[in-house]
């Protein structure tokens, strides 16, 4: 009995094998090379099929916010252009409207799955991939652009795709046969231009007691929010700007509303949640105090006075010996203002040897004399007690220069500035000027800026 069982349940597994066969057979009727030739011709006819080509929703690392790019294929080439084009972000459209553009070759290939790449140097596109990218991030990081992205999905209305390297998600979607790539730009320029502030307030209804203090940095929103315990939380929202406004690379949550993005609308006063219901963001004009403490601001040596110069000179000298003269300490970019939570009041720079300096500082409010105070000047003084440890480092140990680094804003009992800057709303600058010397002006930017020292700092120690 045992034997006819087993011989059955043998025969039983034999037409099951079969089955499964069969159904392997009727999906993959035909050879994986096929297949994998097949996803790339309908990958490429689906990229020629836009007659006026695809604007690309473009990003790199979410913390910089996204771009607009414009991609053509034809054949083996691909015309590219951007709202922002090169070092410095110069305006993609030339004095007539018509965009700049650059042509190069690409690619498709199967590596698990479609992967387009821009194989040929492309001086428009291949510029937010440049790891040394001024305008960007640190030395070595940049934009964090990618030029190489998988195909996760694809067709006439939408292609979303993914970096390689860098992971960001990318969308792309077909240019309307009417609108003119320069012609979309000069718009988003407008609704920029339009929207733009430094600093907002989210508000919902008529509660302006509960409102939340947001602040812009590159094209990212900051939401300042607290917890149940009044930890201050910080949600992040990337964006790029469109013709109608702000459109969040991802939906955000904030204060139990999901969110994303903002419409233009017809004031500047504030802009409507994109459809949700009375909630808007409220412009926010505060006093050049307020704006620098907020803000974290960054340093050049050509754009200090004279005095400021002489006491970072020093600090070239003394970081070009800090190692043990094998290697420049480099310095890879300078900042001060709000750096943290920990730290709200300080310089921070990043050298070769150190990823992190803070040196503490105190912003104070100068009184008016007449009870109130000035809304254009602060006072500055040292605060070592709130810097980090390599901040106390290079504050005690005279090798490294970090007295000299910080003596144009408080050295000796501190330093009193005039602020001035090119709009006040949304201000690319601040210019500080020490109210008891004029020699010592310093100007800071609102975008990071690499390499104090220039060009000088770049090359390595021999």
């Amino acid at each position: 009995m045992k034997k006819i069982l087993s011989l059955l349940a043998f025969i039983m597994g034999v037409f099951a094998f079969s089955s499964c066969v069969s159904d392997v057979d009727d999906v993959f009727s035909d050879s994986a090379a096929n297949r994998a030739q097949k996803a790339l011709t309908e990958t490429k006819t689906l990229l020629e099929s836009a007659p006026n080509g695809w604007r690309v929703e473009y990003y790199g690392d979410v913390t910089y916010g996204g771009y607009n790019v414009f991609m053509k294929f034809e054949g083996d080439s691909v015309t590219v252009a951007s709202e922002k084009v090169g070092k410095g972000q110069a305006a993609g459209y030339d004095e007539n409207g018509n965009a700049l553009t650059c042509k190069s070759h690409f690619k498709l290939e199967q590596s698990m799955g479609v992967v387009l790449s821009l194989d040929d140097y492309n001086s428009i596109f291949h510029y937010f991939a440049e790891p040394n990218n001024d305008d960007f991030g640190t030395a070595g990081t940049g934009f964090e652009g990618d030029f190489e992205f998988r195909v996760v999905s694809a067709s006439a209305e939408k292609i979303e795709l993914k970096g390689k390297k860098h992971g960001a998600r990318i969308y792309m979607y077909p240019m309307a046969a009417d609108m003119s790539w320069g012609e979309y730009m000069k718009q988003v320029d407008e609704a920029e231009e339009f929207m733009t502030s430094r600093t907002y307030t989210l508000q919902w209804g008529e509660d302006t007691e509960n409102a939340i203090y947001t602040q812009s940095t590159y094209r990212c929103l900051n939401f300042y929010t607290t917890d149940k315990d009044g930890k201050v939380e910080v949600v992040a929202a990337p964006y790029i700007v469109t013709p109608e406004g702000y459109k969040f690379y991802k939906e955000v949550t904030v204060k139990d509303t999901k969110l994303n993005g903002f419409t233009k609308g017809d004031t500047q006063d504030f802009f409507v949640a994109t459809g949700v219901e009375n909630v808007k963001l409220f412009t926010e004009v505060p006093t050049l105090f307020d704006t620098f403490k907020r803000g974290l601001w960054y340093l050049t040596y050509d754009d200090m006075g004279t005095y400021g110069q002489s006491k970072w000179e020093t600090l070239f000298e003394k970081l070009g010996k800090a190692d043990n003269d094998k290697k420049r300490a480099r310095l890879y970019y300078a900042a001060v203002g709000y750096v943290s939570d920990k730290y709200p009041a300080g310089l921070l720079m990043a050298t070769a040897t150190e990823s992190q300096v803070i040196i503490g500082m105190t912003f104070n409010a100068v009184s008016d004399g007449n009870g109130g105070y000035y809304g254009d000047r602060v006072e500055m003084k040292s605060n070592v007690g709130k810097s980090n440890n390599p901040g106390k480092k290079y504050y005690k140990n005279d090798k490294y220069g970090g007295m000299s680094a910080i003596d144009p804003f408080c050295g000796g009992f501190g330093h009193t500035f005039q602020i001035t800057t090119d709009n006040v709303r949304h201000p690319s600058y601040l210019i500080l000027t020490d109210l008891n010397d004029p020699t010592n002006v310093i100007k800071v930017w609102a975008q990071s800026k690499g390499y104090p020292f220039g060009d000088r700092d770049k090359e390595e120690k021999e």
